[in-house]
C-alpha cells in the first residue's frame, strides 16, 4: 500500500521474524516503553499463535521497519477498555531499527495499517501510549489518532487516543 508516495507493507508474524524482533525489543528505545524483551517477544509469538493479536512486521520500501499488532482492548482487565464496544480494535506499534527513528515512518506504518483496519469494518481504534512517550504521542497524532482522555494507575499515565473511519476517510 502506498502512503505519501511510500511503499509500506505488512508481514504476519513466523517464526522467522523472531531473532529480528528479539534485536528490536533490546534497543533502547523500545525496550524503555515495552519492557524485558524476552517477555515481550513470548508475548508477541503466544498472542499471535493464539490469535489474541494480530502482529505483523512492517516494510517501508521494501525494508524490515517495525511491528504492529491489533488487539481488542476489551477482552482484557484493562479498566480503561471496560466500556469499548467488542469490535473497536486497539493497537501498538513501535520503529525497530534506531536509525529509522524520528523519520515520520510510525506514522505513516499506523496510517496503512489503520486503513486495513476500516477496510476489514472498524468504525474506530484506540491506541494508548504512556504519556510520557512523547515520540509516540506526536507520531499517532500526525496519523490522525486524537485524545480523548486517559488512565492513570500504578503504572503512570496513559494517554487514551482513537480514530474514527469517519475522520480518516476525511483526512485521507
Amino acid at each position: 500500500m502506498r502512503n505519501d508516495g511510500v511503499d509500506v507493507s505488512f508481514l504476519s508474524v513466523a517464526d522467522g521474524h523472531l531473532s529480528m524482533l528479539h534485536g528490536w525489543l533490546s534497543e533502547p528505545h523500545v525496550r524503555q516503553w515495552w519492557g524485558d524483551p524476552d517477555k515481550e517477544l513470548e508475548s508477541i509469538r503466544d498472542g499471535c499463535a493464539s490469535g489474541e493479536v494480530d502482529g505483523f512486521i512492517f516494510h517501508v520500501d521494501g525494508k524490515p521497519a517495525g511491528y504492529i499488532q491489533s488487539w481488542t482492548p476489551s477482552q482484557y482487565d484493562e479498566p480503561w477498555a471496560k466500556d469499548l464496544p467488542s469490535d473497536t480494535p486497539g493497537v501498538d506499534i513501535f520503529v525497530g531499527p534506531p536509525e529509522m527513528t524520528g523519520k515520520g515512518i510510525a506514522a505513516l506504518a499506523l496510517k496503512a495499517f489503520a486503513g486495513r483496519l476500516f477496510e476489514n469494518g472498524a468504525a474506530r481504534i484506540v491506541i494508548d501510549p504512556d504519556a510520557g512517550n512523547r515520540r509516540a504521542v506526536r507520531a499517532y497524532s500526525k496519523a490522525g489518532f486524537v485524545p480523548f482522555g486517559e488512565w492513570i494507575d500504578e503504572s503512570g499515565r496513559t494517554l487514551l487516543m482513537e480514530l474514527t473511519r469517519t475522520e480518516f476517510e476525511r483526512n485521507s
